[in-house]
């Protein structure tokens, strides 16, 4: 049998962005997860133990949001390596030339089976 758990706008707090001015703070960055895959005998997946995971980023410090999408993608795949992740994270509010509501960045893979 085939499951699906999708976590919306987990709340990791940290410094993000390549400006100095970004890093003078943290600020709230909204990460989307989706695990997708066979699910066997137990529930498989915790997204308490998820949600401890992603805590593990709290105070820390990045410049893109490519690098923080992968760490946290790499990290999930270590923990849990059956299934398909799907990673997303947002920047709200990137300063830019041109006003921008967010950016996001997603990774996408694993054992699709």
């Amino acid at each position: 049998m085939k499951g699906q758990l999708v976590l919306k706008n987990v709340i990791v707090r940290l410094k993000l962005g390549s400006e100095p001015f970004e890093k003078i703070s943290c600020r709230d960055i909204p990460v989307d997860i989706v695990w997708s895959g066979e699910i066997t005998g137990e529930m498989s997946i915790d997204y308490t133990h998820i949600c401890k995971i992603l805590a593990r980023f709290t105070e820390k410090e990045y410049d893109y949001i490519e690098k923080l999408t992968l760490d946290i993608f790499n990290t999930l795949i270590e923990e849990y390596p059956s299934g398909n992740w799907k990673v997303t994270v947002t920047k709200p509010f990137p300063p830019v030339s041109l006003k921008m509501e967010s950016a996001l960045f997603t990774l996408e893979g694993g054992n699709y089976a």
